[in-house]
């Protein structure tokens, strides 16, 4: 058994710019991280690898093959924000966030995942 499909009315374009946003989001606490504590380090970067029912979002070393994780997951029907249990799943006891609230669930996220 699954996490349910939370439905608020919500239309796909309005999901789809709150994952923006919050990718975005992300990137700015990921910056503000390093700059502030790791300053000699390059920053990692972010991307989205989208699936049939999730966006992952990837923390990644820009130019390298290692250093990869998963940042969370967000599920495309919704816009719930997914901690992640593995590099290919999500976990689903219940949504630590959604991209649709009007500060796009950041206060779920930090640097490194979502809590």
């Amino acid at each position: 058994m699954g996490l349910p499909i939370y439905d608020k009315g919500f239309t796909q374009e309005e999901i789809d710019f709150g994952i923006e946003k919050y990718v975005e989001g992300v990137r700015e606490k990921i910056l503000i991280h390093y700059k502030n504590r790791l300053p000699n380090l390059t920053p990692c970067s972010i991307r989205i690898d989208e699936g049939s029912k999730y966006c992952k979002v990837v923390r990644y070393e820009p130019g390298k093959n290692y250093g990869t994780s998963v940042h969370s997951f967000i599920r495309k029907a919704d816009g719930a924000i997914l901690k992640a249990a593995s590099w290919k799943a999500p976990a689903l006891n219940y949504a630590r966030g959604f991209v649709t609230e009007s500060d796009y669930g950041l206060p779920c996220a930090n640097e490194y995942g979502v809590v």
